[in-house]
């Protein structure tokens, strides 16, 4: 088992369901309850429970999903996997909008917490400048050092929270919430889309998927427990809110839940609901800000936007461009000052990525059938659908400023989107306006590989291992080179694979046509047949070229098979000691010409061509500095064997052969392939 497989899974129940309830119990309940007594008093309490009954439908959608397919990236990663590339699209740009309005909801709540009781002459705007300025250089070094002291804020929030309602409960008057509903039910609705962002944050569970202890397990079960405690501590405070003091009151102040807590408690309640407020606003603040990053610099090393936005700090190795726009952005909305806005444009982010999440449920039953489901959800496909109606059917209850202001934001979204021409190429592909012979006139650059491994046996195994030591690792948002979907006929071996590894597996035979048709072969960029029988990695092979699939390896002993392999286009990889090593080769070093690993792994010995244009070409070995503990063998010219010499000039069009250890041999290659 390679050390990363084991380095993932770190996270049991209950640290997933503090993730979860981290990111749900964010600052939002703090001031929301305000604006909601002045929409529909009392009844605001039915509100919140109205909301949690309707979110379970999302809840247990997003559970079936994480449950089967266990990678990283949550909502984003499971449409980009089961509907077109630009509705994927559509779906990160809705998710990025509601990080972004949230991030500003959290700064607009603190900065009026200080004003309110620090500082009564200060400018909200200001103090969201200086604010959003000191988190994004917190963001720029990165948040791992911080994760500790904001679980420490989170738990302090929550036994602020729930303390005060415990005392509260006691002195609730029933005067106070009479009448129940002294405005009507005009407002329920647009009650219900505003606290939507409270009930924002299961979802990151899934987000943290491949770091899950049995995530077929856990998954489901850390969503269901996350949404359950919310809720009884949100109707809880919000009852208590309500009851200890007349809803009229409770509109007219900025920070309800302070109020009420030295309604209740007196100065101790003052200060520690301020002290929780404060905490709350600025560790949802810090994450939801890296978050926003995250989701911004997905979609730019994805391809849908320009890639700049997707270059990391050379010293702190995060998405510094992407975080200047996503603080440029939350300054922007912070700066209206206004927590209701900046909350309702925030749920039109969510609501919007969220519908597109729920019907890919309905998407991934259709298309992957053989899938492994570890949780179904059950009443299919009445709850998926039930999950997008009651994403969708809040958006029009939103406040018309967000909604034209939502609109505008896509407009821009899919504009900057559509730059790109393998974009438009794309777009075009699925409105059928253009024939599919257009992806051949685009040039084609992905880093991120998305592999299909036909056979779970050891061979299958060990690629996967070898190709996943090279992920990137973070708790929540993060990026990784490959992304791996296994297809395996035997159930104790698909069984075996669940344990082992936090990745979609179909159970299936991977020589049929229809098993490799429901993996969706338009998402995978290589299929791998690395079965433990030749005959059945041929098969797959040449049904997986049939399919259309361009990129095609089979893993064969036998040389007999290498020709007819070679004529379909499909790469023989035959020397069995070097299997894994060559299929990472082929898949990250297209300029290679050929690997050999000598003494399993001590060495390898590789041959990269020079491109036009590399910075190497014209100079001679002496002036280019190879690692020390690599050494250029051989310099194959056309026809010719050059013995490479200090005074020996690298040109255009060389086959340069490297031999030495295989850290400092990629090393080398980078360095022989970089362009002036």
């Amino acid at each position: 088992m390679s050390d990363r497989v084991e380095f993932k899974r770190e996270i049991g129940l209950f640290m997933a369901v503090m993730i979860g309830i981290g990111a749900m119990m964010g600052p939002g309940i703090f001031a929301l309850p305000g604006e909601l007594a002045k929409m529909v008093g009392p009844l605001g309490v039915v509100v919140y429970l109205a909301m949690g009954a309707v979110v379970i439908f999302t809840a247990l959608n997003y559970a079936e999903l994480g449950a089967a397919l266990p990678i990283a990236g949550g909502g984003y990663s499971f449409v980009s996997r089961t509907l077109p590339k630009p509705i994927a699209f559509l779906t990160g740009w809705f998710f990025w909008i509601g990080n972004v309005a949230a991030c500003a909801m959290y700064v607009v709540i603190f900065a009026l917490t200080v004003r309110a009781y620090f500082w009564p002459e200060a400018n909200v705007a200001l103090i969201a400048l200086v604010a959003t300025g000191v988190f994004a250089a917190v963001n720029l070094r990165g948040m791992s050092e911080a994760l500790m002291v904001i679980t420490v804020m989170n738990l302090i929030e929550l036994a602020v929270l729930i303390g005060i309602a415990i005392i509260g409960a006691f002195q609730i008057e029933a005067p106070n919430l009479e009448p129940f509903a002294p405005l009507g039910f005009g407002g329920f609705a647009g009650g219900m889309a505003l606290v939507y962002i409270s009930y924002v944050g299961f979802d990151l569970i899934t987000v943290a998927a491949e770091e899950i202890i049995a995530p077929s397990k856990t998954i489901p079960r850390a969503i269901l427990i996350t949404l359950v405690v919310g809720v009884m501590i949100y109707v809880g405070v919000v009852f208590v809110m309500m009851g200890t003091v007349h809803y009229t009151e409770l509109a007219a102040t900025d920070v309800p839940f302070i109020f009420v807590a030295e309604r209740v408690w007196g100065e101790w309640g003052r200060w520690a609901a301020i002290t929780a407020t404060i905490m709350a606003s600025l560790s949802a603040f810090s994450v939801t800000l890296g978050a926003s990053s995250r989701v911004l610099y997905a979609l730019s090393r994805d391809g849908h936007f320009p890639r700049w936005l997707s270059k990391l700090h050379k010293r702190f190795r995060t998405p510094y461009i992407a975080l200047a726009v996503c603080a440029l952005f939350v300054f922007a909305f912070a700066a209206v000052g206004i927590v209701k806005f900046v909350a309702s444009m925030a749920d039109f982010g969510f609501l919007m990525g969220l519908g597109f999440v729920n019907y890919s449920v309905i998407a991934l039953r259709k298309r992957m059938p053989n899938l492994r489901r570890p949780f179904h959800a059950g009443f299919y496909p009445w709850i998926p659908w039930i999950g997008i109606g009651t994403c969708w059917v809040f958006v029009p209850a939103l406040e018309l400023r967000t909604i034209l202001l939502g609109v505008g934001l896509t407009l821009a979204g899919s504009a900057v989107y559509l730059i790109r021409p393998l974009n438009r190429a794309e777009l075009f592909e699925e409105l059928r306006v253009v024939e599919r012979v257009k992806r051949y006139w685009i040039r084609r650059k992905r880093k991120r590989m998305r592999v299909l491994i036909i056979g779970g046996g050891q061979k299958g195994q060990n690629i996967a291992n070898r190709l996943l030591t090279k992920d990137e690792y973070r708790l929540v948002f993060r990026s990784h080179e490959h992304q791996i979907t296994f297809v395996e006929v035997d159930e104790g071996v698909c069984k075996e694979l669940e344990a082992r590894y936090n990745l979609p597996i179909f159970q299936g035979d991977g020589t049929k046509k229809e098993v490799l048709q429901q993996v969706g072969l338009n998402n995978i960029d290589v299929a791998i047949a690395a079965a433990d029988n030749d005959g059945s990695n041929v098969i797959a092979a040449l049904q997986a070229k049939q399919l259309g699939m361009k990129r095609v390896i089979a893993i064969v002993q036998d040389p007999d098979y290498l020709p007819l392999l070679e004529k379909e286009g499909v790469v023989a990889i035959s020397t069995p000691w070097a299997t894994a090593a060559m299929v990472e080769n082929f898949l990250d070093r297209p300029g290679v010409a050929e690997l050999f690993e000598i003494g399993a792994g001590v060495a390898s010995l590789v041959g990269v061509v020079v491109p036009e244009n590399a910075s190497v070409s014209g100079k001679q070995i002496r002036e280019i500095k190879v690692p020390a503990e690599c050494v250029v063998a051989a310099v194959i010219r056309g026809k010719k064997f050059v013995v490479p010499r200090g005074d020996t000039t690298i040109e255009t069009g060389d086959e340069v052969v490297f031999v030495g250890p295989a850290s400092d041999v990629k090393l080398a290659q980078d360095l022989f392939v970089l362009r002036r």
